[in-house]
C-alpha cells in the first residue's frame, strides 16, 4: 500500500460499495443503534494503522452526537416515511421530494464526516490492519456486524488492490 490516504468521505464511498459493506452498515444501524458514520471512521482509521481509545470514541461520539440527533436522524426519518406515507406520498411528485431530502441528509452526513476527520488523534500502532479494524469497530454498537465484512474483504485486498480500503498513511 502507498501514497496518502483518502480523506474520510472518498473512503467511506468506496467501502460502502465494497460487496456486502452497505449491508452491514444498514443491519448495524437499524438492529443495533449503530452510527454508520462513526463504524467508518473506525474503519478509516484502522486502515491507517490508528489504534482507537475509548476516550477517543467517547470524545468523537460527543463532538458528532448533537448533530446527528438534530440534523442527520431527523432527515432520515422523513425520507425514509416518504416511502410509504402520509398521503399524498408515495406518489411521483412526492419520490422527488424524497430524492431531495436523500441529498440533504447525505450532506449532513458528509458534514458529519468533516467533523469526525478533525478530530486529534493520538495513538498509533504497528499492528495489523485486520487486528485494528476487530479492535476499533469492538468499541462501537454494530461494530461486530460490520468487523465480519471488512476483516474478510481486507483480506482479500492484500493482493495490492486494495483501492477499496485506502492506503495508510
Amino acid at each position: 500500500m502507498s501514497g496518502p490516504a483518502p480523506d474520510l468521505w472518498s473512503f467511506s464511498l468506496s467501502l460502502y460499495a465494497a460487496p456486502g459493506v452497505a449491508t452491514a452498515c444498514l443491519t448495524a444501524q437499524d438492529s443495533q443503534g449503530a452510527d454508520v458514520n462513526l463504524l467508518l471512521w473506525a474503519v478509516w482509521l484502522a486502515v491507517q494503522g490508528h489504534d482507537l481509545t475509548a476516550e477517543e470514541v467517547a470524545e468523537a461520539e460527543a463532538a458528532v452526537g448533537p448533530w446527528r440527533e438534530e440534523v442527520v436522524w431527523p432527515l432520515r426519518a422523513v425520507r425514509r416515511r416518504l416511502k410509504t406515507g402520509p398521503r399524498p406520498a408515495p406518489d411521483q411528485d412526492t419520490e422527488s421530494l424524497r430524492m431531495q431530502v436523500k441529498a440533504a441528509e447525505l450532506e449532513a452526513e458528509k458534514a458529519q464526516q468533516s467533523l469526525l476527520q478533525t478530530l486529534p488523534r493520538q495513538r498509533r500502532t504497528e499492528g495489523a490492519v485486520a487486528d485494528l479494524l476487530h479492535a476499533n469497530l469492538s468499541l462501537l454498537p454494530g461494530g461486530a456486524v460490520l468487523a465480519a465484512v471488512t476483516i474478510p474483504l481486507h483480506a482479500d485486498l492484500r493482493d495490492g488492490s486494495d483501492a477499496v480500503l485506502g492506503s495508510p498513511a
